[in-house]
């Protein structure tokens, strides 16, 4: 009879911070972006002389949502942020890719923000 090793399927905690970490700051820096897109990145855009024309979807439709959006990305920044410091506080062996791809995503969606409130705040 062949022994049959059974292997387990769950992932490992640090996994689990792993993606938490990833998903909070891609999901800040998605809604930050779209907060970005209504008002102020066409703006900061077309001073760099860039066109923003291929904004003109994404940007009508996060109008409508900008304050919604707003609120959840500094909810998900806010969580990236937490997460990040209790891996720290934890000592744990962290995977440094994925380390500085959230803070990275977590930075660009706080300079998108204030960004956002320099040009036009959200009201």
């Amino acid at each position: 009879m062949i022994a049959q090793h059974k292997s387990s399927s769950a992932p490992a905690p640090e996994s689990g911070r792993d993606l938490a970490k990833t998903a909070f700051a891609a999901g800040g820096l998605l809604a930050a972006f779209g907060v970005a897109s209504c008002c102020a990145l066409p703006v900061a855009l077309s001073m760099l002389g860039i066109s923003a024309a291929s904004l003109l979807g994404i940007g009508f439709v996060a109008a409508q949502y900008q304050q919604e959006l707003f609120y959840g990305a500094v909810v998900l920044l806010a969580g990236a942020v937490v997460v990040i410091w209790r891996q720290r506080r934890a000592a744990t062996c962290m995977r440094p890719g994925l380390d500085w791809g959230s803070k990275i995503a977590i930075v660009l969606a706080i300079g998108l923000l204030l960004l956002t409130f320099w040009i036009e705040p959200p009201v």
